[in-house]
């Protein structure tokens, strides 16, 4: 995967990259670094409370807002 082609906010507080386009949450790998064979989508798929629970304020709200764009988009798009 290209991480140029990619929008990736770190989720320090979780352990995870945000993907903002997509609105995909991937692992942190033990390097720190995305990995990207472990993408989860916001969307999608369900995410554990737990790891909502887990975000810090700031984070929490950088994931809604973007969750929200992403869900106006598909829905002005279809």
């Amino acid at each position: 995967m290209n991480m140029k082609s990619m929008n990736l906010i770190e989720l320090k507080s979780v352990g995870s990259w945000l993907d903002t386009i997509r609105g995909v949450i991937y692992p942190s790998d033990v390097n720190g670094f995305a990995d990207f064979g472990c993408a989860t989508s916001l969307i999608d798929d369900e995410v554990s409370s737990e790891w909502y629970d887990a975000l810090s304020a700031s984070e929490y709200r950088v994931v809604l807002e973007h969750t929200n764009m992403i869900i106006v988009n598909q829905w002005l798009n279809k």
